[in-house]
């Protein structure tokens, strides 16, 4: 009997540079993961990435260092019987277009295939209307989703099983069958903050000083980037002090800063830019945050929220489906109409009168966070895998 093979297609690619390859660092914590839990060897299917690189959260490797193998495949490949010969079990993209035929090619093999879904029909028609201005080309771009929504749900019928992550995409897709609902985070059980470092930063709440408010992220408007700043402006106008700290990088940081020096809003803005995400970026938001502003404009199932409850931080938000999703599931916070900028300063100025209650939320945050670390959320994602594959005899699959 042979030990079962995972392999993995995922929808980030790699980049090669020398002898190194290059992978985006969550998808490499993810699959170093499956290589400790899963009782056999697991296999990368992937995409050679464009020339350029992104700006940050990159791990270079050497093949021949890998605790993985890596078959790399030139872009518009399109992945056949051959690429997946030898699999127990196949974990493909769902957001992926090109990777809707996989649960096809797996009946044939008679292999099963698990399909891991984020982005529901509402969210790409979300991010197509933000971000393309000429009508024709979103009425295109609106059609190319739509025609692919239809294979989307008819892989997912066809496949063993669906791994949902956030509850738009679980409630979305409920004629899947075999569904597994998590919520996506980087931060595993040892970066959770400690109760006794929550308490000493819920102990400055008491002090009557100015709200520390933050955000993360990419700085782009499907992120609510110019929201952020807006909302600095009329809290500032309101006369409540305050200083919001907006971490990350985007295509709108330029405007922002011109917004701040408009509207003298340097003395209620912060803008030290991207910072690594755990030497930096988690104690700074555990150490030196009150409430966390999240005003996404759309559903998809963000790691921001899981990251931000894991310090302990209660979020106020746009009530997108994600974010409404999560309040139903643990009382970690606070949410207005998406767009309500005024609904979103009216709830951080009573909050700011009654700071206990933060105090009351920062502590369900970290409670919830602990039931959802990166630990606990893979181990039921293997979990899931392995209840598919132990059901079948492991057999050498041939092309």
């Amino acid at each position: 009997m042979l030990q079962p093979q995972l392999s993995i297609i995922p929808s980030v690619p790699v980049w090669k540079k020398g002898s190194e390859l290059l992978f985006d660092r969550k998808f490499y914590d993810g699959v170093i993961h499956y290589c400790h839990a899963w009782p056999g060897p697991v296999r990368c299917i992937m995409t050679e990435g464009p020339v350029q690189l992104p700006d940050f959260g990159i791990v270079r490797m050497k093949p021949g260092m890998l605790p993985f193998s890596c078959t790399l495949i030139a872009s518009g490949t399109e992945i056949g019987k051959a690429h997946l010969a030898g699999s127990s079990i196949v974990l493909a993209s769902g957001d992926a277009y090109n990777q809707l035929h996989i649960a096809g090619v797996c009946r044939k093999l008679g292999i099963p295939c698990v399909y891991v879904i984020e982005y529901i029909p509402e969210t790409r028609y979300q991010i197509a209307a933000l971000t393309t201005r000429n009508p024709l080309k979103l009425l295109r771009h609106f059609l190319f989703i739509w025609n692919q929504e239809q294979k989307r749900k008819q892989a997912f019928i066809t496949a063993d099983a669906l791994q949902s992550n956030g509850t738009p995409a679980y409630e979305h897709y409920h004629q899947a069958t075999n569904r597994l609902l998590y919520f996506d985070t980087r931060v595993s059980k040892e970066d959770l903050i400690t109760t006794d470092a929550l308490e000493q930063r819920l102990e400055k709440l008491n002090e009557g000083k100015p709200l520390r408010l933050a955000f993360s992220g990419r700085l782009i408007s499907m992120k609510g980037a110019d929201h952020l700043v807006r909302l600095a402006l009329i809290l500032k106008q309101s006369g409540m002090a305050f200083l919001l700290t907006i971490y990350g990088k985007g295509e709108l940081e330029g405007w922002m800063n011109a917004f701040i020096a408009k509207h003298h809003l340097g003395n209620h803005i912060r803008m030290p830019g991207a910072l690594d995400f755990r030497k930096e970026l988690l104690p700074e938001i555990s150490r030196n945050t009150d409430l966390f502003v999240c005003l996404h404009r759309q559903s998809d199932p963000s790691c921001t929220y899981l990251e931000t409850l894991s310090c302990g931080v209660p979020i106020v938000g746009y009530a997108n489906r994600a974010f409404s999703g999560l309040l139903a599931s643990g009382d970690i916070g606070w949410s207005a109409p998406t767009g309500d900028l005024n609904g979103i300063r009216d709830l951080i100025i009573e909050l700011d009168k009654q700071r206990i209650i933060i105090a009351q939320k920062a502590r369900n945050s970290i409670l919830f966070a602990k039931e959802h670390d990166f630990e606990s959320t893979f181990a039921k994602r293997t979990e899931h895998l392995l209840s598919m594959v132990s059901s079948k005899p492991i057999q050498e699959m041939q092309p």
